[in-house]
């Protein structure tokens, strides 16, 4: 007998909360059983965060994996990991955001890089993960300020928590090509494809010195070309194998489902709005119900775009956001709803808004007229803006998508689209940031003179990151050349 209403709202709720790390995917995708009691909820953890409301096509998931030690309690515990006199305070370990959308069963999962060099509000330029370390709410104004990106929930998972629910889900099948060790995180296995428990799993995920032995000589070789990059390879494959091991335990056994959320929930904190939003989150839940883990069109896992570039002034190794592939994955985790082209649609007949920020309204102005005169839009005025808008934006009201789209295709560089659903007088709303360059030429894409100031990207990058088509980033072997040959790859890997 299927459970009341209430009891499967419930369940979605807590499932809905199950978005963080692995637990995310994994918990997600088995939601067709509607076996759980309303006291699981009180085991989570609250955290007070400031996040922006969600639209109603879905939302962005903060999902930070913490290096906090602050959960150590006994001896064994303090030589797995430390305690807080080896490290104290706190840093994102990892820092995903979890992009979904319900109604085109849809999510994208972007890894940042712990080494990404950005402003932090009011602490100066920094490495993204130290933003934790001042608290939650200072990762999300640090994505907002640098990328744009809203943050509507917060989920957070320590060490300990992470080795729980590999536990909880079962060893994690994982292939190396070499027998593999990481001195800092006490990896040490063989080659071929092994079963990692949940200490083994977490010092792989967590891995960014990882070495590979050439059998033959017994010589240890580095194995990542840029570790912190590599690291969010070996964590997204390792989430997908969780997913998967998942999905088929709670096919063969619905009441595995109930039992794995049941164990995994409880370790796990969110915001406390997150839990509140019954019908939304029950929503985003079932539209999971059938997610297919290997199915990269609907769980699609990037990794921010970032080049290498030159030291910073104190000599730190980091990363720089690259410009302009991360403006395009910061549109993306903007927007939502359905897949939507701009065919068929012209700019005479959309109705165009051009706002500055005080004491720029000339541009603004400059702009509109190039947009009307030169490229067709309908004219909806020109003004200022009273806010601080750092990256441009393309507003547009509901069921105005593809026009926002269209006219986003004029400007340089590519503004973020903004669903705003109070907006009147126009059918989108052109918003000039700091990063506005230009506006294009519908022919030969040759930019015109209304400019403000560009963006100067790091000097000389070295190396620009790849990314998969299979929507995994893949990860380069350093030293393959002086590796031998690889063990094979066999089943269940």
């Amino acid at each position: 007998m299927s459970a009341p209403p209430s009891a499967a709202r419930a369940f979605g709720r807590r499932l809905a909360i199950a978005l963080g790390v692995s637990a995310l995917v994994m918990v997600v995708s088995v939601v067709a059983v509607n076996w759980v009691i309303e006291r699981q909820l009180d085991k989570i953890e609250d955290v007070d965060v400031a996040t922006a409301a969600a639209p109603p096509e879905g939302a962005n998931y903060l999902v930070i994996g913490s290096d906090t030690r602050e959960f150590v309690e006994n001896a064994g515990q303090e030589e797995a990991f430390g305690d807080t006199g080896d490290v104290s305070g706190q840093r994102s370990d990892t820092m995903m955001v979890v992009h979904v959308e319900p109604g085109a069963r849809r999510t994208l999962v972007v890894s940042f890089p712990r080494d990404l060099w950005v402003e932090i509000p009011g602490e100066g330029m920094s490495k993204i993960n130290a933003a934790f370390n001042v608290g939650p709410d200072k990762v999300v104004e640090t994505l907002k300020t640098n990328f744009g990106v809203e943050i509507n929930h917060y989920i957070e998972v320590n060490f300990k928590s992470f080795e729980d629910i590999v536990e909880v889900i079962g060893s994690v099948p994982t292939y190396f090509p070499y027998p593999a060790r990481d001195l800092n995180t006490n990896l040490l296995v063989g080659a071929g494809c092994v079963r990692l428990d949940g200490s083994q799993g977490l010092a792989y995920v967590r891995s960014r010195s990882l070495e590979y032995l050439n059998a033959e000589t017994q010589e240890w070789f580095a194995a990542d070309s840029v570790g912190d990059i590599n690291r969010i390879a070996r964590q997204q494959e390792f989430i997908r194998a969780m997913a998967g091991i998942a999905v088929a335990k709670s096919l063969d056994d619905p009441l595995a489902a109930w039992e794995i959320t049941k164990d995994v929930v409880p370790k796990l904190k969110a915001d406390t709005a997150f839990s509140e939003d019954t019908s939304r989150l029950f929503e985003i839940v079932d539209a999971f119900r059938s997610v297919n883990p290997a199915d990269t069109s609907a769980l699609n896992m990037q990794t921010f775009p970032w080049v290498s570039g030159p030291p910073t002034p104190d000599g730190q190794s980091v990363l720089y956001p690259d410009d302009p592939a991360w403006r395009e994955m910061a549109r993306r985790l903007g927007e939502f709803g359905g897949v939507t082209t701009t065919r068929g649609i012209a700019p005479s007949e959309v109705k165009l808004r051009v706002l500055a920020a005080t004491g720029s309204e000339d541009i603004a102005r400059s702009a509109l007229n190039e947009l009307v005169k030169k490229i067709g839009f309908q004219r909806g005025g020109a003004g200022e803006v009273n806010e601080a808008v750092p990256l441009t934006e393309v507003r547009y009201a509901r069921g105005s998508q593809n026009a926002a789209k269209l006219l986003a295709t004029y400007v340089l560089p590519r503004a973020r689209l903004v669903l705003d659903p109070s907006l009147q007088g126009a059918d989108v709303e052109l918003v000039i940031g700091d990063d506005f360059q230009s506006i294009l030429l519908p022919a030969s894409l040759t930019t015109t003179t209304t400019a403000a100031a560009a963006v100067t990207p790091p000097t000389a990058p070295a190396e620009i990151a790849p990314v998969g088509d299979d929507g995994l980033t893949p990860a380069p072997i350093a030293n393959e050349s002086a590796l031998g040959d690889p063990a094979p790859k066999l089943p269940p890997c």
